[in-house]
């Protein structure tokens, strides 16, 4: 058995045998909550500097680091081998450490949140803190209150319902400039911290104002936008490194909503530049669907990748409401990608409908802008989903040529890799995708094409831990339970395989073993691994 790292409510490390090995330290805890919830747990010592020590001088870091990890292994004793080092980086054993991220409640029923007994005052280690709690709290993610009444007309390729959004969007008095991202004049203390601003703020800007949609604007002195977000932004030099501060304030109120420090390291530019272009695009996309106008829409993205029935049709009304714009191909695009989800999931009476459906949209998606990342990610996706390993490989490449950051256009690159048997560099381009803002939205996706290929590599430990926190970002996450399941059981924990199939039975109430045993059950990568023993277990 191996030892177990439990992440929600107090942060717990037991041994093989139960025993406690937490360290009594903040700063080691904080470490091991860092390494927990890292790709493969593993971070290079630059890394946790920048978290845990930000504050001090390059050697003063490099010093408490060496003595924090003296006393993790003190802590560790006879299990000290857990904790593995290299050059660079430090890191767990993921065949000798479980990741516990399962929901805690206290007494009142109330969860209890990420590390709650952590305190560290480090600021880097506080912004990380702070957004993985909010990542891993629940809360209402879906659209307002009106985007989720009714549907729409299935003459318009909808899967259910009515057209009352359609009809209360056809009355709707629209504000004249829509949704505004607006950038202030970036600050700066010298060329080449000014024109980091520039990149990392233009960047974020426009990424998020496609994904609203948004208008992008620098100058809203003309404008009167009923809703809408201002960014100003202060980059300066910090000897070889640039600090950069993002300030976003509500345009009609003026109103500071959203601060946020990012380091610029010059050792690691390109890494560190994208994780605060991710950052800044999900805060601009969370403060639009918080206070955009109740006759504004938006794409539904936290619905879009999520794998409940609910919320992927939910999605689809909202998609099919939109207006004719420059963003009805990615509209199309994101229809056609939740069928693919509902068909996969067993989710829809017709897949044969649906399907065609799913086509049709693709099509239309890539007539209107053929060289659009989203729409091509979309339609290798597809084409992948149908057996073509050679199309989905052409047009994965195509979105990566026309966009190499984008996340979908990655995750379609990851998953036509795999298809054609290039485990490495299909677990390459995943964790390129998985640094962007779409897998800070919907990171259950992202984590489970890595499970994937980490199984097909034969890391099973790696693939247990990344399918785990796939289900603690989002508990509706079905193939996460049928991975944990499988994995559990090959590994000889019996407790921990049926809890999760207690969990897969209450998300998918027709599940049984032997279903999960039939050819057409979505479970092709365990078949392939030989991970197929749990079907026979009668748990």
């Amino acid at each position: 058995m191996p030892a177990t790292l439990s992440l929600m409510g107090s942060v717990r490390l037991r041994g093989t045998i139960g025993d406690d090995l937490t360290p009594r330290s903040q700063k080691a805890r904080g470490a091991l909550a860092l390494l927990g919830t890292a790709p493969d747990l593993r971070l290079s010592r630059a890394r946790l500097q920048d978290l845990l020590w930000s504050e001090r001088t390059k050697q003063q870091g490099s010093d408490s680091l060496r003595q924090m990890l003296r006393e993790l292994r003190g802590a560790l004793g006879e299990e000290k081998h857990i904790l593995q080092t290299g050059v660079g980086w430090v890191g767990l054993d993921p065949e000798r450490m479980r990741i516990d991220l399962t929901p805690v409640y206290d007494a009142g029923g109330a969860p209890i949140e990420f590390a709650a007994d952590i305190d560290i005052p480090d600021p880097e280690f506080e912004c990380w803190l702070r957004d993985m709690r909010l990542r891993l709290t629940p809360e209402d993610d879906g659209p307002t209150a009106l985007q989720r009444q009714g549907g729409y007309d299935q003459a318009d390729g909808g899967i259910s319902g009515t057209s009352s959004i359609a009809a209360a969007l056809a009355g709707a008095e629209r504000a004249p400039a829509g949704y505004v991202v607006a950038l202030a004049p970036v600050e700066s203390n010298d060329a080449r911290a000014h024109v980091i601003g520039e990149m990392v703020v233009n960047e974020a800007a426009a990424r998020a104002c496609e994904m609203i949609p948004a208008r992008l604007a620098d100058d809203i002195s003309a404008l009167s936008p009923l809703a809408g977000t201002q960014i100003g932004v202060i980059c300066y030099s910090a000897g070889v490194d640039c600090s950069l501060m993002v300030v976003m304030r509500d345009i009609p109120s003026g109103q500071r909503d959203w601060t946020r420090r990012f380091t610029i390291r010059a050792a690691d530019e390109t890494v560190t530049m994208r994780h605060a272009v991710a950052q800044i695009t999900v805060a601009l996309l969370d403060r639009a669907r918080r206070t955009a106008s109740p006759n504004w829409m938006t794409f539904p993205i936290w619905d879009v990748f999520s794998y409940s029935r609910e919320r992927l049709e939910n999605a689809d009304r909202v998609l099919a409401a939109m207006p004719s714009g420059p963003q009805t191909a990615v509209s199309l695009a994101l229809r056609s990608y939740l069928r693919n989800t509902l068909i996969i999931e067993r989710l829809v009476d017709d897949p044969k409908a649906c399907s065609d459906e799913a086509d049709e949209f693709c099509a239309r998606s890539r007539d209107l802008a053929p060289n659009n990342p989203v729409v091509l990610a979309v339609a290798s996706l597809t084409a992948s989903w149908r057996r073509d390993a050679v199309g989905a490989l052409e047009l994965a490449q195509a979105a990566c040529r026309a966009d190499p950051d984008n996340e979908l256009a990655c995750h379609a690159l990851s998953q036509a890799l795999t298809d054609c048997g290039r485990d490495a560099e299909a677990l390459e381009a995943n964790e390129r995708g998985f640094r962007g803002a779409l897998a800070e939205l919907g990171p259950a996706c992202w984590l489970m094409r890595r499970s994937v290929v980490q199984i097909r590599l034969g890391r099973l430990g790696d693939a247990e831990n990344s399918a785990a926190a796939a289900f603690a970002f989002a508990s509706d996450n079905r193939p996460s339970l049928r991975f944990l399941a499988a994995l559990r059981y090959h590994r000889g924990d019996l407790s921990g395989a049926a809890d999760a199939l207690r969990h897969l039975r209450h998300a998918e109430p027709d599940f049984s073993l032997p279903l999960m045993g039939s050819p057409e059950y979505p479970v092709s990568t365990l078949r392939m691994a030989g991970l197929m023993g749990i079907v026979a277990s009668g748990l």
